[in-house]
């Protein structure tokens, strides 16, 4: 036997002319009408794209079978403008808009659709199309291509829809509205139906959120959410698969038969049938490997159904609406952490407060007794114990009424008898009143004001804002002078207080407002951090403000701003 491969140097003669290889080119180029007919129907056989090509595209469209093989139609059904009626209702008056410039045009035209495909589901496609020209510059032909482009544009929807998702849930640490949030997000962009199951506060499944895409069907949303997410001996509800197991369930066609298997009594049976379940998946929201709950997704629209691209895309959803789910139950922990400590607080301070009062008469007694026996050897004893007596005393009472404070304020109780009102008589006495613990600083205490600032306010509460301030100039002064100036600027009383302390460094200011905050630490000034932040709060609730201007080493100015109201 002997091979059929020539041997290469008698393939193209030594001798051979340009003249003879131009002709042997020429003949090669000639090839037979029905030959190319025959490889252009074979290229439109095997590409992706639908070509059609009409005689007229007001006349008739449809002829490869490429389109009726998509449509599940025959070419008789697609004349004229019939095949129109295969796209989406949405979609059509853009492309009938579009189609009518084109041929008024005469020109290439594209254009975008949805284009039902013979099982019933709409397909995004992408028709393009250009004329064939007469001699007289009519059209005698129209050519054009119908690309799939479902994947392109589900891809492009789904990145769009997770950007949305993701601003949407994170926008809040509402736990509730957070949930909300998630079940309206689907329908009807993913859904007709979202059922939403969470795990609840006692450790049990419930069902928090039920959303469907008909306004008319609340008493049968009503029906769904009261049904248990966790049925017992029902190992193929898809609910419960995730919910127990964290596995995913996909359901493209929903039949009779298989909600006969999913229901577990004859009233379930009935309210799966009312909603007209055709497709449906469910997927676990996971976070930090524990299960919160469920997120299960129906389709009642005919033409509608889930493939596996659209669990996968599911499953990233519920990834991320499991991170924000979790966060806002944390958030919900632990604001309900801080509720009940803030409760504790004010419990214990109404208690701790009781005993003072006995306390405090006990000491009077004792004083009463040294002063009966002023020649008593026990007599300078029993004063200065009860001198240091007192001192702690007040120090307990002022730990236990701000306590109490925080908390009215924390649970917005907080109350203003205002009347009117001398800020200036204000300052005065309560400088009186913390001049002897100036002196202990060697700080004193400088008043500035031209004359009286009054307006309406309470007076108990001013009477705390300006012994906070100053409590917290002498404090952090470092022994310097404390200048308090009181004055009047565009209806509003300003309230100064500079000393020339440690100062504040500027990050720090933002933040010594807030509850417990401290710009220094504990172990060298004592307190609990609350003098501001109750002072804040105060002047806040007068519809003032409070800043202040600091730098480190260079001592503070906080300025309080009251609305005059005369």
């Amino acid at each position: 036997m002997t091979s059929s491969r020539s041997n290469p140097s008698e393939e193209v003669p030594a001798c051979s002319t340009p003249v003879s290889k131009a002709r042997e080119s020429r003949s090669r180029e000639v090839v037979p009408l029905e030959e190319e007919h025959e490889r252009l129907l074979a290229l439109a056989d095997v590409s992706s794209q639908i070509f059609w090509t009409s005689a007229g595209i007001e006349k008739s469209v449809g002829g490869l079978p490429g389109w009726m093989d998509f449509t599940g139609q025959p070419a008789e059904a697609l004349r004229g403008s019939a095949w129109l009626n295969f796209v989406h209702p949405e979609d059509r008056p853009h492309v009938e808009q579009v189609l009518e410039r084109g041929q008024a045009e005469r020109a290439a035209f594209s254009v975008s659709f949805r284009l039902r495909r013979s099982d019933g589901q709409y397909i995004w496609m992408l028709g393009r199309a250009v004329p064939l020209l007469d001699a007289e510059g009519g059209v005698r032909e129209w050519v054009g291509t119908s690309t799939n482009i479902h994947a392109y544009r589900q891809a492009q929807e789904r990145a769009s829809f997770l950007a949305r998702a993701g601003e949407l849930l994170s926008s809040s640490l509402d736990y509730d509205a957070t949930l909300a949030a998630l079940a309206r997000l689907t329908v009807p962009a993913l859904a007709d139906w979202c059922i939403l199951d969470v795990l609840g506060p006692n450790g049990q499944f419930i069902r928090a959120q039920v959303v469907s895409a008909d306004p008319s069907q609340e008493f049968l949303v009503q029906d769904v959410r009261g049904l248990t997410p966790l049925p017992r001996d029902n190992a193929s509800y898809p609910p419960t698969l995730a919910l127990l197991k964290g596995r995913a369930s996909l359901v493209p066609d929903v039949t009779d038969e298989l909600l006969r298997q999913m229901a577990w009594d004859a009233q379930h049976l009935s309210i799966l049938r009312r909603a007209g379940l055709r497709s449906l998946l469910t997927v676990p929201l996971l976070a930090h490997g524990r299960i919160l709950g469920a997120l299960t997704l129906t389709l009642s629209t005919p033409g509608r159904r889930y493939d596996e691209e659209d669990l996968r895309f599911a499953q990233e959803l519920a990834h991320r609406a499991a991170l924000s789910v979790d966060n806002a139950r944390l958030y919900r922990e632990a604001r309900e952490a801080i509720r009940l400590r803030d409760e504790f607080l004010s419990v214990a301070s109404h208690e701790l407060k009781t005993p003072l009062t006995p306390l405090s008469l006990k000491l009077q007694s004792l004083e009463r007794s040294a002063e009966a026996h002023p020649d008593s050897s026990l007599a300078p004893l029993v004063r200065s114990t009860v001198q240091a007596g007192r001192q702690q005393l007040r120090k307990l009472t002022t730990l236990m009424n701000g306590l109490l404070d925080v908390s009215l304020i924390a649970s917005g109780c907080v109350e203003l008898r205002r009347e009117q009102v001398d800020l200036l008589s204000v300052v005065r006495q309560v400088v009186a009143r913390l001049t002897p613990r100036a002196s202990k600083f060697q700080a004193p205490l400088i008043v500035e004001a031209d004359s009286p600032v009054v307006g309406q306010w309470d007076r108990s509460r001013l009477e705390q804002v300006v012994t906070h301030l100053l409590d917290n100039a002498l404090k952090y002064g470092a022994g310097a002078p404390v200048v308090i100036r009181v004055t009047v600027d565009d209806g509003f009383a300003r309230l100064s207080v500079r000393d020339k302390g440690i100062g504040i460094a500027p990050e720090e200011s933002r933040r010594i407002f807030e509850r417990y905050a401290r710009a220094v630490s504990e172990r060298n000034y004592g307190g609990l951090g609350l003098g501001l932040y109750i002072t804040r709060a105060i002047v806040e609730a007068e519809g003032g403000r409070v800043r202040v201007h600091s730098a480190l080493g260079q001592g503070a100015t906080f300025v309080v701003e009251l609305p005059l109201r005369t």
